[in-house]
């Protein structure tokens, strides 16, 4: 018992460190990637007042709907602007949201530890923690979306609540088709049809209950639709997002679609490490009936994940972020695995230990050079963080290695730490320098060469970077949009060899090997 509540206590503490590290400097970095591209369409909308049809520099934008758009505008306006804490919190909310369910989900229907196992397992993996948790972008959102709609189907489905089941299944999937598209009406489909044909009950697809389910469904794109043709033709939007969703299975040689075969299931496992290392408990001749026949809830969360990701897996395009609404059903099959770890081979528990107290050691030596990389040489607290982050390791291995039983505790507590030491350290450089700095020092620049005065692009949408569109547009609190003539008394960025020879040239830089240029208009 006592063990027990010092395990719970310690897995407490470190989702708490886990939760603080993900919002401690989350706003310090600029917005770089899909970001910025992201926090521009919501800017676009919150100033046209149009929240239907997306535009791009003006122009409409065909390749996502508009839910996480009405997400950003929403918490910028709660935040007061388009700061860029207040664009990642999403994000930082929906993994919060998907451990919420995780650990309510696992306590339900497997156990209170399980549950805390869970949710700590998914917050961990390192793609999750390190990277993605940090960045304003879509896919969390859309993967909060998605599993929640799939838990779902298991929560009414056991009850036999079949008009609950469906509902919720496909309002979910129109939340997701109207976030990112295609991909829930695959999810959705997929994984219906997997659990009433596990099930047996496959009669139910075919009741009056499944289609008020698709009703549901079509009466909330049908709503959109209807919205969105009042501003632009939805056969454009609808086109682009098939269009976008079939080059990721289609248009590819032979030898790229082989070789994605073959690097999945390794990038798949990347993304989950370090908690990955929980399948060395599943290296076992039963493994089969461990996920398959010992418990219901294991045996869907095992068909969903490799019903739904063999998609993914035979389409040459896929990004591994299109798989994150998978990545919950990882962490409850991991989870499993160390629920189980008793009827292990021995030398399973003896590699995780000895793996657990590596990663310790080799983070704590990490740390310890820190103040030594010439790039942090700006942190003033560099030795501080050095000192006390390669103890914290140091501590943790000796910690781990007397007691193999909380080695699970000490990794999240590794884990924590490490997400703290990254904020304070990979988070203020990439404030400092870097691409994203150098083209938010780029839109700065401009900004005071031309203040408020009329400004706008010309020649082609993306003449600059949208890290210096995005911050441009936000300096002038109005977006710089795209225009087909030139106007006298106007600036305008635009390739520089159209610039004519009465311009007043007043920036010249460099973007994808082209010259471009801010010039005056006379």
């Amino acid at each position: 018992m006592a063990r027990a509540y010092l395990e719970k206590k310690l897995f407490l503490w470190a989702a708490l460190g886990i939760a603080a590290g993900m919002l401690l400097c989350l706003g310090a970095a600029p917005l770089y990637l899909e970001e910025p591209r992201r926090a521009l369409i919501a800017l676009e909308m919150f100033h046209s007042g149009n929240y239907w049809a997306a535009t791009q520099f003006g122009e409409w934008y065909y390749y996502k709907p508009p839910v996480f758009n009405w997400v950003l505008v929403l918490f910028a306006r709660l935040g007061g602007g388009f700061d860029e804490f207040w664009l990642r919190l999403p994000t930082v909310l929906s993994v919060w949201g998907m451990a919420a369910l995780l650990w309510a989900a696992g306590r339900r229907w497997v156990g209170s530890y399980f549950g805390w196992v869970s949710a700590l397992t998914f917050l961990s993996f390192g793609s999750i923690l390190f990277y993605f948790s940090a960045l304003a972008e879509i896919d969390l959102f859309y993967a909060l979306i998605v599993w929640a709609g799939l838990l779902a189907v298991y929560y009414f489905g056991e009850k036999e609540r079949y008009l609950w089941l469906f509902l919720s299944a496909y309002l979910s999937c129109a939340i997701g088709v109207l976030t990112k598209g295609m991909p829930s009406f695959a999810f959705t489909a997929i994984s219906l049809l997997v659990y009433f044909v596990d099930k047996g009950r496959f009669r139910v697809l075919l009741s009056a209950k499944h289609f008020m389910g698709i009703a549901l469904l079509a009466l909330l794109l049908g709503g959109y639709v209807w919205q969105y043709r009042a501003y632009n033709d939805p056969l454009f939007l609808i086109g682009t997002l098939f269009g976008e969703s079939s080059e990721r299975s289609i248009g590819h040689s032979f030898g790229e679609f082989v070789a994605h075969l073959l690097a999945f299931p390794f990038d798949f496992l990347k993304d989950l490490l370090p908690l990955a290392l929980l399948g060395v408990f599943l290296l076992r001749s039963d493994v089969r009936s461990l996920l398959l026949e010992r418990h219901p809830f294991i045996r869907f969360c095992a068909l969903m994940l490799l019903s739904n990701i063999v998609l993914y897996w035979l389409s040459p395009g896929t990004r591994m972020r299109y798989v994150y609404p998978l990545f919950p059903f990882a962490a409850l099959l991991l989870a499993w695995a160390w629920e189980r770890r008793a009827e292990a081979p021995v030398w399973a528990g003896r590699f995780f230990h000895i793996a657990l107290v590596f990663l310790c050691v080799l983070s704590a030596l990490g740390l310890a050079v820190l103040p030594l990389v010439p790039d942090l040489a700006f942190l003033s607290y560099r030795w501080a963080l050095a000192v006390l982050g390669a103890n914290g390791f140091a501590g943790l291995a000796v910690w781990v290695y007397q007691r193999p039983r909380y080695a699970l505790a000490g990794l999240f507590l590794a884990l924590a730490l490490g997400r703290i030491a990254f904020d304070l350290s990979v988070l203020p450089l990439r404030a400092k320098s870097g691409e994203a700095a150098s083209n938010k020092a780029l839109a700065e620049k401009i900004y005071a060469l031309t203040g408020d005065a009329p400004l706008y692009y010309y020649g082609e949408p993306k003449v600059l970077p949208f890290t210096t569109g995005f911050y441009l547009s936000r300096l002038r609190s109005r977006p710089v949009v795209l225009q087909d003539q030139l106007r006298r008394g106007s600036f305008y960025l635009l390739p520089a060899e159209q610039a004519g020879k009465k311009d007043s040239v007043w920036l010249e830089t460099m973007y994808n090997d082209t010259a471009k240029a801010l010039i005056l208009r006379k």
